[in-house]
């Protein structure tokens, strides 16, 4: 088992909080876009059938998934 020196282990934190940052970005940019559909003023019935149940998929998912982040 190899060890990893302290600055390593701070610039693997700096590159996985990159990363956490942008998927946060990612997923709050997709709920808003899904927000706004929700909100539209959808015509066809068939295609706000199939936006509702992803959006009712999405909300469930997102209950059981956590936001916080903890050591492992």
């Amino acid at each position: 088992m190899a060890y990893k020196s302290r600055k390593d282990i701070l610039l693997e934190i700096k590159k996985l909080q990159k990363q956490i940052d942008k998927l946060l970005d990612e997923n709050n940019s997709l709920w808003f876009m899904l927000d706004e559909l929700d909100k539209s003023n959808v015509s066809n019935p068939e295609y706000f059938k199939h936006v509702q149940e992803i959006m009712d998929n999405l909300k469930e998912t997102r209950k059981i998934t956590s936001t916080k982040v903890g050591e492992a």
